[in-house]
C-alpha cells in the first residue's frame, strides 16, 4: 500500500512538473522586443550630432550642445526683448532627438521670473528649436534610437 502511494506521488509530481521541462518555442519578435527593452537608450554608442560636428570626433557632445545653445542665443538676440528687472537664471531645456534626427522641445515649466519678464519666451524657444538643422540620431548597436537631453541655458538680461 505504501509503495502504491509512493508511486502515485512520484507520478503526480512528474506529471505536474513536465510542463516546466518542455522547451518553449518563443516568437522571434517577442525576443527582439525583450532585448530592445533591456537597452538603456541613455547609454548610446554614438550621441546625436550635427554634420558640422563630425570634424570634431572627440568633442561631439560638446559641439552638439554648443550648436543648440548658439542657435537659441541667436534667436533670443534677434527678437527685441525689453525687461523691467534684470534676469540671471539657468533653465534646463528638455529636448527629444528622434531616430530620424528631428529635434523637438518637450514640455517644461518656464521659471516665473522669466515668464513674467518675457511672456513669449516659450514661443521663442520653440521657434529656435524648430529651425535647428536636422541632426544625425544617436546610435545604439548600429541602430538609430530616440534620445532625450536636458540642456542648461543661462539667461542673463539687464
Amino acid at each position: 500500500m505504501i509503495k502504491k502511494i509512493y508511486y502515485i506521488y512520484i507520478f503526480s509530481f512528474l506529471l505536474c512538473s513536465c510542463d516546466k521541462l518542455l522547451v518553449k518555442k518563443e516568437n522571434q519578435e517577442e525576443i527582439l522586443k525583450e532585448k530592445w527593452s533591456e537597452i538603456d537608450t541613455n547609454q548610446v554608442d554614438k550621441p546625436p550630432m550635427f554634420t558640422t560636428c563630425m570634424n570634431e570626433p572627440e568633442e561631439i557632445d560638446d559641439c552638439f550642445h554648443q550648436t543648440i545653445i548658439d542657435h537659441i542665443k541667436a534667436e533670443i538676440t534677434e527678437t527685441k526683448i525689453s525687461v523691467t528687472e534684470s534676469i540671471n537664471d539657468t533653465i534646463w531645456i528638455p529636448l527629444l532627438v528622434d531616430k530620424r534626427g528631428n529635434i523637438t522641445l518637450e514640455d517644461f515649466k518656464v521659471p516665473e521670473i522669466i515668464n513674467t519678464q518675457i511672456p513669449d519666451f516659450e514661443k521663442i524657444l520653440n521657434k529656435s528649436i524648430s529651425t535647428l538643422p536636422k541632426a544625425n540620431p544617436a546610435i545604439v548597436r548600429s541602430t538609430p534610437v530616440t534620445s532625450r537631453y536636458k540642456l542648461p541655458v543661462v539667461i542673463h538680461m539687464n
